[in-house]
């Protein structure tokens, strides 16, 4: 399945400003951050329907693997 490109441009931008809200950092380096991610390539590229996943989500998924954010799941 192949996702709008217009669609995906928006969904970035709701990442991105989300990401910016709940780390504190800027727009800019949210997006630095956001497009050498590899949440940004699964999403872009359509591995495993990332793209149909919610902003707040994706969003969540960028701050645990820059490690601003512990998953609940893993041991400590």
């Amino acid at each position: 399945m192949e996702a709008n490109k217009v669609l995906l441009q928006k969904m970035y931008t709701k990442i991105i400003i989300e990401f910016s809200q709940q780390t504190e950092k800027s727009v800019e380096d949210s997006m630095d951050y956001f497009y050498k991610s590899t949440t940004y390539d699964l999403v872009r590229d359509g591995i495993s329907d990332m793209h149909c996943r919610g902003y707040k989500y994706l969003a969540d998924e960028l701050m645990l693997e820059y490690g601003f954010k512990k998953h609940k799941g893993y041991i400590n």
